[in-house]
């Protein structure tokens, strides 16, 4: 994607190596604040920042490696925040934490760098699989949590995202996404727009949902199948937030574009969500 126009020249923050026991080692863009009681939940994909969102006055808000003109390693926007959104991030930024509560994995996570905010953590990850502290480092009885949350379906997801490659005719392209310590934490599966809401992709959704999956989350979010073991979500893992690193306090606000996001965004008292979103088409906004 090309530049957007306007758009002030923002390096890519240097990385440091943040903690071990990821299956990807985490990055701190920013030295992390120490939180107060109050703090924002937000979702990042299509809430913060979207590739269709560059424009005069947008803000870079994530970053792919690019080999520059001398053929060293580079990085360049991958997508964008909205100028008004930016500016309304750096607002609340001086009064709250911002938490990031992300679908993304470390790697993906990894890429997360808007200039002028400190999105290192406190951070939900990996759909709720990894809890990210103040200092980027991930939350020791989260992770002991998670391993035995998710050890009983290591074999179920594995089977699974084999038995989606196949029973979709390799249309949809399944992959397994990892929480701590490389345990596989949920199922996803990508398919051309329209392929889920199809006979073949709807046949197999109802395939799927029949089998030995009792209490999972199963959803299709635009071309996007999802698979969560029971007990995995962004919601626990906000809730351990809250709880965890401000005492209890409610968030002062919670962000979200998708319906599982009402997940964590229930939390708070005050919701808001992009113009456009899955959650404004559904609220008629």
């Amino acid at each position: 994607m090309n530049p957007a126009p306007n758009v002030p020249a923002v390096p890519f923050q240097p990385v440091v190596r943040a903690s071990q026991g990821m299956h990807a080692t985490h990055t701190m863009h920013v030295v992390p604040a120490v939180p107060g009681k109050d703090w924002v939940a937000t979702d990042l994909d299509n809430t913060l920042f979207s590739r269709y969102w560059a424009g005069p006055g947008a803000v870079p808000g994530t970053w792919r490696e690019n080999p520059g003109p001398d053929s060293q390693p580079g990085h360049e926007p991958s997508s964008w925040v909205r100028p008004e959104t930016h500016r309304l991030l750096l607002l609340l930024a001086q009064a709250a934490t911002l938490v990031p509560v992300t679908a993304r994995d470390a790697d993906a996570f990894a890429r997360v760098y808007v200039p002028g905010l400190n999105l290192a953590g406190p951070a939900v990850l990996a759909n709720g699989a990894v809890v990210l502290n103040p200092a980027g480092v991930p939350d020791p009885d989260w992770e002991k949590h998670m391993r035995t949350l998710l050890l009983p379906w290591r074999k179920k997801l594995e089977d699974r995202c084999t038995s989606l490659l196949h029973r979709s005719g390799q249309a949809a392209r399944p992959r397994l996404v990892y929480g701590p310590a490389e345990f596989a934490a949920y199922l996803v599966a990508k398919a051309p727009d329209g392929w889920w809401q199809g006979t073949v992709g709807r046949d197999l959704f109802s395939e799927i949902c029949a089998g030995d999956l009792e209490g999972c989350q199963i959803t299709v979010l635009g071309n996007e199948f999802q698979l969560l073991p029971p007990g995995l979500g962004k919601g626990p893992a906000a809730r351990f937030v809250q709880e965890r690193y401000f005492a209890g306090q409610a968030p002062l606000l919670c962000l979200g574009d998708m319906p599982p996001d009402l997940e964590f965004m229930r939390l708070g008292g005050l919701w808001a969500t992009p113009a456009g979103s899955n959650l404004a088409v559904l609220w008629q906004l």
